[in-house]
């Protein structure tokens, strides 16, 4: 065997030593290409994960806002009717739906009855009634508790409407819960067959129904404060008839002509309860007024005349301090006022009157007329609406003017009108 010489070795020792650099500098080379691409892979998975985080943020923001608009709505709403359309439509902006339905509990008969819907029919809706306990929404009444369903078509607590085409199988049913008390179930089915809800849908739908449970208890006190204070604005009213025996039942014609006016003027409902108000008290101010200067049957002096017209100012002030009562204070005040400003207290003109105290005025006018006065008997109430007529532009506004000249008339064509002061309120 061939001995190797020093060169020969060293030059095989410094090839194998490149072979095992150059080996291992391919592997590293390998390696650190096989390391970027799975730092690429992950990255990548990681911006994924993250747009995915943002449009769920962006999605739950635009959720949050949907319930504060809700809430900002619902605070101005006092028809518990509107409300309830004001939550479904809510929820079903909420969860991208187009069906869903608010079902309020009635605790004498223990069902739970249809207040508003979207995507129902409205004889499905009419005939609906679920006992609390039975089906999903019966078993949230009972329970207190939502119930997220994934596939209604194999869910045995689903009361399935043959009528009913669902769109989804998702489904979900929260309750209306005040405490340990249950209002009602709000349900919402996605309009998506490929989307279900999720357990994040179900808290969201839970917050929705949490604010509208305190809304239409706020609706309820409400509605029980508006009775209380309408019987005791009619007491009121009452008293003042009594004191003034010529004017005995003013104050209740003076409400039913002030709803029929402002239903024919297309007044939202609230204005017309307003109205009505101030038609029961815009002679409360006479309860100031001497009683010997209100039935004196000859001419009135200029100083009792001028006594006379205070009653508007001294019914502001009675009325203007219940908060209740805040927005009638000024129909209350210028009901005296003239359209071509020649009224008092203030000599108001045209727009400058509130249009409650316009409407006021000609129902106040028409009824003195009709009445037997401590100085005449009453007058015809075709003499009154040539009165008013006359009127029209100079004491009255003339649409308002029209428009109670209109209910009179249909007033006097209904079948049951009876009497000189109009038919009875249906």
């Amino acid at each position: 065997m061939p001995i190797l010489s020093l060169e020969e070795l060293l030059l095989a020792l410094l090839i194998i030593v490149f072979f095992f650099i150059w080996f291992f500098m391919r592997r590293e080379a390998r390696l650190s290409q096989k390391r970027e691409q799975e730092y690429s892979r992950k990255l990548k998975d990681m911006q994924l994960q993250l747009q995915s985080y943002i449009a769920d943020l962006d999605s739950l923001i635009v959720m949050l806002v949907g319930i504060h608009e809700f809430g900002m709505t619902a605070t101005g709403i006092v028809s518990k009717d509107e409300l309830a359309s004001s939550i479904v439509n809510s929820a079903c902006k909420l969860m991208r739906s187009d069906t869903g339905s608010l079902m309020i509990l009635n605790h004498e008969t223990n069902e739970l009855v249809i207040a508003a819907s979207r995507g129902l029919a409205p004889d499905i809706v009419d005939a609906t009634r679920i006992k609390v306990g039975e089906g999903i929404a019966g078993r949230v009444a009972q329970s207190g508790r939502p119930i997220f369903v994934e596939d209604i078509e194999t869910d045995i607590r689903f009361m399935r409407v043959s009528s009913i085409r669902y769109p989804s199988k998702s489904f979900i049913s929260v309750p209306l819960r005040l405490k340990d008390r249950i209002l009602g179930v709000l349900n919402i089915s996605s309009s998506d067959s490929d989307r279900q809800f999720e357990e994040r849908d179900v808290r969201l739908m839970t917050i929705l129904a949490d604010q509208a449970a305190i809304t239409l208890e706020n609706i309820d006190l409400y509605g029980n404060l508006q009775h209380f204070y309408l019987e005791m604005v009619q007491t009121l009213a009452r008293a003042i008839d009594a004191k003034d025996s010529y004017t005995h039942d003013h104050a209740d014609r003076a409400r039913r002509y002030a709803r029929r006016i402002g239903k024919k003027l297309g007044l939202p409902e609230v204005m017309i309860r307003h109205i009505e108000y101030a038609a029961l008290m815009h002679d409360i101010g006479k309860i100031g007024i001497d009683e010997n200067i209100l039935h004196k049957a000859g001419k009135l002096t200029d100083e009792e005349r001028s006594i006379i017209k205070k009653h508007p100012a001294i019914g502001n002030r009675i009325i203007a301090p219940v908060a209740f009562l805040s927005p009638v204070a000024p129909m209350v005040l210028y009901h005296q006022e003239w359209y071509n400003g020649q009224g008092y207290p203030e000599g108001l003109a045209g727009e400058e009157i509130p249009l409650g105290a316009r409407i006021v005025a000609v129902i106040d006018a028409f009824d003195a007329i009709t009445s037997d006065r401590p100085y005449r008997k009453a007058l015809s109430r075709e003499i009154a609406i040539e009165e008013i007529k006359k009127g029209a532009g100079s004491q009255f506004d003339p649409k308002v003017a029209e428009a109670f000249i209109e209910a009179l008339s249909e007033e006097n064509s209904a079948p049951d009108n009876a009497g000189s002061h109009g038919a009875k309120e249906n």
